[in-house]
């Protein structure tokens, strides 16, 4: 099972959205766990999976909506 540290994630309430970073390089373990987590811990969220700039880009633009 791949560490918590090898992926990171941001959700967003209101579209019901869990957005999703793979910080490794190496995928194997890493896809299965994230699967297996979203399944489990946030069944009724869509998953998405991006790059880090687009990541970082949904973290800011929804922190500046919030204020």
């Amino acid at each position: 099972m791949a560490s918590p540290s090898s992926w990171e994630f941001y959700k967003e309430e209101q579209t019901k959205i869990l957005w999703v970073h793979i910080c490794t390089q190496d995928l194997t373990g890493v896809t299965i766990s994230i699967n297996k987590w979203w399944k489990t811990r946030y069944p009724e969220f869509k998953m998405r999976i991006v790059s880090k700039k687009e990541f970082e880009h949904i973290k800011t633009q929804e922190q500046q909506q919030q204020q």
